[in-house]
């Protein structure tokens, strides 16, 4: 057969562009997903995080095309939940729910099994403030100038719960200790419901918490909240100040909710469940139900994540650093 150079060149493109159609990675994003695609959350059924994922679940499934499934698995901060994941087919189907930090100041703490190199971010679901909150009948912590003269003058005094090392509460009460120069006695808690409990009952003194966990005891008149702890007031509470407004500047401890994909997902699945989820979390539905917790929807980018768990990777590290003895042996409740 005759060929011409111009019908050689032709046929040599054909063909290229067969071989890129046929690699491993243009056929996963064509085929994907083929089966049901699994958000696996840290924390027991309930929570924001646990509510986010099952409500974004509902959209996203319908624009993948696939059922999305949810899967609680709790226990040690989030690391059994992103240790599973981790280890985990890398092919987009098994992905992580949880605050940046299960992925970057977790394993800076305990033996978790994976790094933050271990996750790709997909992207973000919402955002939640963090709210500085003390116990009521105790004139020392009736607002926050008289929690922090308080707190300052009497070292240690303040009895902080500490809802599971490496939270973003965790790191919250760390960072007003170094900027507000106090310090406190922080307990260990195994997450926020108890430490609400005997802070409501008088045990502790005050607790860093999440404004959806915190919002019910505060709305009936049972915990005094005295800060937000990020850089604007929350819509949840309007009449609460900021730490910046009261004079405490440069602490930010807003909590996210990020998803994240095992790190060897090939990139164009991660460019489609990252769109496919920046769809979703815009969905009415999904701000609707975080409003009525106390958060906030909040469809990030893969690249907002990504700034996210490096800049609580950078703090977090700084932190434990200087933190008390406990934190920096890895304590983990």
């Amino acid at each position: 057969m005759y060929f011409t150079r111009r019908t050689f060149l032709a046929r040599a493109a054909a063909l290229a562009a067969a071989s890129y159609l046929l690699a491993p990675g243009f056929a996963a994003a064509q085929a994907f997903p083929t089966k049901p695609i699994t958000l696996v959350v840290p924390f027991a059924p309930g929570g924001n995080i646990d509510v986010a994922a099952r409500t974004v679940s509902v959209p996203l499934g319908k624009l993948l095309g696939q059922q999305v499934i949810v899967e609680n698995r709790t226990g040690a901060s989030g690391a059994i939940a992103a240790a599973f994941v981790a280890r985990s087919a890398a092919d987009g189907h098994t992905l992580f729910v949880g605050n940046p930090g299960q992925v970057t100041t977790v394993p800076l703490l305990i033996k978790s099994g994976y790094t933050p190199a271990s996750f790709k971010p997909v992207g973000l679901i919402s955002k939640t403030s963090l709210v500085l909150i003390g116990r009521k009948g105790d004139p020392h912590f009736a607002n926050f100038a008289q929690f922090r003269a308080y707190a300052s003058s009497k070292p240690a005094a303040v009895n902080a719960a500490n809802p599971g090392q490496g939270t973003p509460n965790h790191l919250g009460l760390l960072m007003l200790e170094k900027v507000g120069n106090m310090k406190f006695n922080s307990i260990a808690y195994r997450g926020s419901a108890p430490a609400l409990t005997d802070l409501v009952g008088g045990q502790i003194d005050v607790h860093f918490d999440q404004v959806t966990s915190s919002l019910p005891f505060i709305k009936s008149g049972a915990l005094q909240p005295l800060a937000i702890m990020g850089p604007a007031r929350d819509p949840a509470l309007p009449e609460v100040p900021t730490l910046d407004q009261l004079g405490v500047h440069g602490i930010d401890a807003t909590t996210y909710v990020g998803v994240f994909a095992p790190a060897g997902v090939p990139a164009d699945v991660l460019a489609k469940l990252g769109a496919a989820l920046r769809q979703a979390a815009q969905s009415p539905e999904l701000a609707a139900a975080l409003s009525q917790l106390g958060s906030q929807a909040y469809a990030g980018s893969s690249d907002d994540l990504g700034r996210i768990v490096a800049a609580e990777g950078t703090t977090a590290a700084q932190l434990i650093k200087e933190g008390p003895g406990f934190f920096r042996k890895g304590y983990c409740p």
